[in-house]
């Protein structure tokens, strides 16, 4: 399985980042279809979901973000676990560990993609491996010095260490 977080993870959302942490979510939502994904994002998610791989979305935010990103995207994720769905936000790993049960997977099997040092301690709390993302961050010594047990500044880096770890088609 893997798990993405959503926010500069799979989507820029740096310019509703005011609105976000001000919880206008009416605002976030008249915004979101102009959010850019990140290159490569859309394949990726469409090569993962082809080779037979459970895809999650776990974020701090409220899921209609991510739901109308799913939908706009035809992105195949099915799991979407929210600010709403949980009492602990990341670093606990309630999201992940709600995720892997929504899917019936394993911890060892389980990857957590994400941009934040609480990305990394969600993993560890949840024993899955941490894959740190840095190509939406402009600072990432924070996300480093959390140790995540694979980093990429990528996405095309990501999918390379995906298509070695799963076997996708090059």
């Amino acid at each position: 399985m893997i798990i993405f977080d959503f926010d500069q993870t799979l989507v820029d959302t740096s310019s509703v980042e005011d609105l976000r942490a001000a919880r206008n979510w009416k605002a976030v939502m008249a915004q979101a279809s102009k959010l850019p994904v990140y290159e490569g994002i859309n394949e990726l998610i469409q090569e993962l979901h082809e080779a037979g791989h459970k895809i999650a979305i776990v974020t701090k935010s409220p899921d209609m973000v991510p739901k109308a990103f799913i939908k706009a995207h035809s992105w195949p994720i099915d799991i979407v676990v929210g600010y709403h769905q949980v009492q602990n936000r990341k670093p606990h790993p309630e999201g992940l560990l709600l995720a892997m049960s929504k899917a019936g997977a394993s911890p060892g099997e389980t990857y957590h993609v994400g941009d934040q040092p609480q990305d990394t301690g969600a993993s560890r709390g949840a024993g899955v491996i941490a894959v740190g993302s840095t190509w939406g961050s402009t600072d990432t010594s924070e996300l480093e010095a959390s140790k995540p047990d694979v980093l990429f500044s990528t996405v095309s880096e990501l999918r390379e260490y995906f298509a070695a770890e799963l076997g996708l088609e090059d």
